[in-house]
């Protein structure tokens, strides 16, 4: 019999869908209303501004009406900038979009620094404000991901690396109830080889673990994925929110079509909620829980394990440094705006990764502390770098998506 998703966590997360929303608005209500009556001028004069320097305006303008940014986001040929799988380095391309009025689609590939490869392909059937229906095709080629064994006690003296080719066809549909509630779902198709490491300074998985150790690494069998999610998001705005939150349940069934040994069931709970301080002063936190649950005598993938470590999570450590079964996030970060295009942020990471779901609480966490240069506008981040200091020494990330 499988193990049981913890029923306080499923009160939780049920509880904040509905919640949040409200919270939300009631915050951005009060907070307009203020805003309104800060705005206007005590002596009746003309209104009063707090617009940017004439300079910042124009740098900002030629940023979002730029060929590039006007590509990335209309018809045509564009230029794709990362996209990739975590770890695998800088990554550029370039891809196709065409819209034939409810339908579209879209064709990229890319490649990295360190020869991770990519390509996407989506096929949308239906895309309205209500509705949304697409194939999609994901194909990644890997090199060199970093494996150090199961649980929380691995070292460096056990870090290998790995290389997996994998290819992922998945048909979705979600339901926009309101705008800031969604329902969906998908079923796909997974199939993925792991193959040698190509990693030079390390030596590849082989030759340090076996199929006992790192499950899935003798045979990879085939799955049909099927998953159903629950999302509010109640953000004004999608790269420097200021107030709202986002909350996202999903729950999965992987059905292993091949060998019949690697059935298993996941969920995966984020919430991120974000309060404003001042005007361009932001507290940004986020909670995220995953739980692997399988039957007795199957097992889960070792590169299809929750993982904590790397720029999404805990920042003081590389990508995928602890797997196991379970594992939890929390990140806390002080934003602030600089100007239109520009922010700074202190943040700090905790995490965990346990066998057993009981086990992901606050003791025992993993650290980081850091700080943090992004750019980009209110409605996108285009670049992001962070520092990080902690357990595992000093980490830097340039990514090309927001932290949370």
């Amino acid at each position: 019999m499988l193990k049981r998703v913890p029923t306080a966590y499923a009160v939780a997360v049920v509880l904040l869908l509905f919640c949040s929303p409200a919270m939300a608005q009631n915050t951005a209500a009060d907070q307009t209303s203020a805003e309104s009556k800060a705005d206007s001028p005590a002596d009746g004069s003309a209104q009063a501004t707090d617009q940017p320097p004439p300079m910042v305006r124009k740098v900002r303008n030629y940023i979002q009406n730029s060929p590039i940014v006007q590509k990335l986001k209309g018809d045509g040929f564009y230029p794709r900038i990362g996209g990739l799988s975590p770890g695998s380095g800088l990554a550029g391309g370039a891809g196709y979009r065409q819209h034939f009025g409810w339908a579209y689609i879209d064709v990229s590939g890319a490649i990295s620094t360190k020869a991770y490869r990519g390509v996407d392909a989506t096929a949308g059937w239906l895309e309205t404000k209500r509705v949304e229906l697409a194939t999609r095709l994901a194909f990644r080629n890997n090199t060199q991901d970093d494996f150090y064994g199961l649980g929380m006690d691995t070292t460096d003296t056990t870090r290998v690396d790995y290389g997996i080719r994998s290819t992922d066809v998945t048909t979705g549909a979600a339901v926009h109830a309101t705008p800031w509630f969604s329902l969906g779902g998908d079923i796909g198709y997974y199939m993925s080889t792991v193959r040698h490491g190509r990693d030079d300074n390390l030596r590849t998985i082989e030759t340090l673990f076996t199929d006992a150790t790192a499950p899935g690494l003798a045979r990879q069998p085939d799955f049909v994925h099927e998953s159903v999610f629950a999302q509010v998001d109640s953000r004004d705005a999608r790269g420097f929110p200021r107030r709202g939150g986002f909350y996202r349940a999903a729950y999965a069934l992987w059905n292993d079509r091949t060998l019949e040994e690697y059935n298993f069931r996941r969920f995966d709970v984020v919430g991120a909620q974000f309060l404003s301080l001042a005007r361009n002063d932001v507290v940004a936190l986020r909670l995220g829980l995953s739980y692997a649950n399988n039957a007795p005598g199957d097992r889960v993938p070792f590169y299809l394990l929750p993982y904590v470590g790397g720029g999404d999570t805990v920042r003081a450590f590389r990508e995928f440094r602890f797997r196991d079964e379970n594992a939890g996030v929390f990140n806390a970060e002080l934003r602030h705006q600089v100007h239109s295009m520009v922010y700074v942020a202190g943040f700090m990471d905790f995490g965990k990764v346990a066998r057993d779901w009981q086990d992901i609480n606050p003791h025992d966490l993993k650290r980081a502390y850091g700080f943090g240069v992004r750019g980009g506008s209110d409605d996108k981040t285009y670049v992001r770098l962070d520092v990080a200091y902690g357990d595992d020494g000093t980490r830097v990330f340039l990514k090309f998506t927001p932290s949370f």
